[in-house]
């Protein structure tokens, strides 16, 4: 389009609303290219907007008449967009104070996201919490439809506070996550009633860096910190500065954090040791700081290496190894082990774990225990033969979890849906949710 313009006057009819005519005036004069709204004047081509009045309506059909070549004005404000120096552009808002070009460019759907985001931070919130400002809400509506994956039939969300959650937890862009502390304040409530604020939510992802930490501590919120502390993507200097604070739900945070070292590692053990034992990483050598007895809590822990597993199930006390038989991850070794004690109390424990060898598995259900039977059921290591035969019992409760199985046959699986008794449980099984999706082509 600016090449075919060049050395022509060009006829503007309707209004452009991201950028004024200012604006587009100094811009086609570097291609020699003369603006106009004056239709008595001459003209060599039209650019309209895709909304015109009346008169300009009559005009554009009678340049048509003519020959007068016309274009859409959407085609220009791309080009300007796409040709917008960003380091121009943030200066010239600076110095003139200019936000209205700011509001302007947010609603540009032509700019760049890295453009876009370096005028979110320069934006200026007409209020402290989202509210009754059409100005801010228009500036919310920009950014998650920006930003914010959303399907056809889903455009309902891009009015909702709660899609900033959703673009929180979504997004890896930290330039992104950075200029969303800014925003104004807002709550969600989450599933235990608590109520959580954007920058709690920030605290939390996995794709924080420096930059992020920093601003959120510069706020000096407790509640920021702990979400801080409880992040494994945070440095370990920022912990230890964290852990300097001292405040019991910090500490609690922290002792939960994986990513905590020894030396914090030992300071949170007088502290919060159940938190602690249950949830860090525990090896031999973290196992032989611990001094007093907590190895009921450490047989609940999932990061227990197998040495340390072997260590508590020597002990030979059942409450451990049921604690161990809930972990997925413990070794065949550790669960012969523990079979081999011949301790039938166990035994519809060992029945559940999905590690248990099939050998094993299959000398337990020769025992044709009810309780070792429903915990078959559900387990996605038990063979297809004994899934068919248990299927075949028509008994309500191994048949729930015969459908919450993703190794149990689709065709089965299929017949269940027919029962209404069965549909929380089929709508946990994946295998059956992914087949019910290519069945509609979802």
């Amino acid at each position: 389009m600016l090449k075919e313009l060049k050395n022509k006057k060009v006829l503007f009819l309707g209004r452009s609303t991201i950028f004024n005519d200012i604006e587009i005036t100094n811009f086609l004069r570097d291609y020699n290219i003369e603006f106009s709204r004056d239709f008595s004047e001459y003209y060599d081509a039209i650019i309209e907007h895709r909304n015109i009045n009346p008169v300009e309506e009559d005009i554009s059909n009678d340049a048509y008449d003519r020959g007068v070549k016309i274009y859409k004005l959407h085609k220009l404000e791309e080009d300007m967009s796409r040709l917008l120096d960003d380091n121009s552009i943030l200066m010239a808002i600076k110095l003139g104070g200019d936000m209205q070009r700011v509001d302007r460019l947010l609603s540009n759907e032509y700019i760049t996201d890295e453009l876009f985001i370096k005028l979110l931070n320069i934006y200026e919130w007409e209020e402290s919490e989202f509210g009754d400002s059409t100005r801010d809400r228009d500036v919310f509506i920009h950014t998650l439809t920006r930003f914010l994956s959303i399907k056809r039939n889903e455009r309902d969300l891009l009015y909702s506070p709660l899609s900033l959650l959703k673009l929180v937890k979504e997004s890896r862009n930290r330039d992104l996550l950075l200029a969303l502390i800014s925003f104004p304040k807002v709550s969600f409530l989450q599933k235990d009633k608590s109520k959580v604020t954007i920058k709690e939510l920030i605290a939390q992802t996995p794709y924080i860096d420096k930059k992020i930490i920093k601003k959120l501590l510069s706020f000096k919120d407790n509640n920021i910190d702990f979400f801080l502390a409880s992040n494994s993507k945070v440095p370990l200097d920022i912990l230890n500065l964290l852990s300097q604070k001292n405040i019991d739900d910090i500490n609690k945070a922290l002792a939960s954090n994986i990513s905590i070292d020894d030396n914090l590692f030992i300071k949170l053990l007088e502290k919060e040791p159940k938190i602690l034992l249950t949830y860090q990483p525990i090896n031999l050598e973290r196992y032989k700081l611990i001094q007093k007895d907590y190895d009921n809590i450490l047989s609940l822990n999932r990061l227990l290496t197998n040495d340390v597993i072997d260590i508590l199930v020597s002990k030979n006390i059942v409450q451990i190894d049921e604690n161990i038989l809930l972990n997925d991850n413990i070794s065949t070794d550790i669960i012969s082990k523990i079979y081999n004690k011949n301790i039938d109390t166990l035994y519809p424990n060992i029945a559940s774990n999905p590690s248990t060898p099939i050998e094993i598995l299959e000398a337990l259900y020769q025992l044709n225990n009810y309780d070792i039977n429903i915990s078959l059921s559900a387990n996605t290591s038990t063979p297809n033969k004994i899934l068919e035969e248990l299927f075949s019992l028509d008994d309500l409760q191994i048949t729930k979890g015969l459908a919450t199985n993703k190794s149990l046959d689709i065709e089965l699986l299929n017949i269940l849906q027919l029962d209404t008794r069965f549909s929380n449980e089929l709508t946990k099984n994946q295998k059956f949710i992914d087949s019910m999706n290519r069945s509609l082509q979802l």
